[in-house]
Formats: C-alpha cells, sequence, structure tokens
C-alpha cells in the first residue's frame, strides 16, 4: 500500500516545489530588474545634475 502511494507523494512534492520555484522566481525576475532599472535612473539624474 505504501509502496504504490510513494510515486504519487513523490510526483506531487515535485510539483509544488515547480510551482512554488516559479512562483518565487518569475516575480523577481520582473521586480529585481525594475528595481535595477530605477536605480539607475536615479544615478543618472544625479549625475546630470552635478
Amino acid at each position: 500500500m505504501g509502496g504504490a502511494d510513494d510515486p504519487s507523494i513523490g510526483e506531487a512534492l515535485i510539483t509544488f516545489l515547480l510551482i512554488g520555484g516559479a512562483g518565487v522566481v518569475i516575480p523577481a525576475a520582473v521586480v529585481l530588474p525594475t528595481i535595477g532599472l530605477g536605480i539607475w535612473l536615479t544615478r543618472l539624474r544625479r549625475h546630470r545634475r552635478g
């Protein structure tokens, strides 16, 4: 009984990790470049004023 359940539990864990990983990676891939762009624009404005 336990042997039959193991693959489904393993698949569920893998699926959960993939979805959880995507849930972290995708927002980070959007937010981090936006923050970098904001920092770059801020530095560019300060450089022009100076």
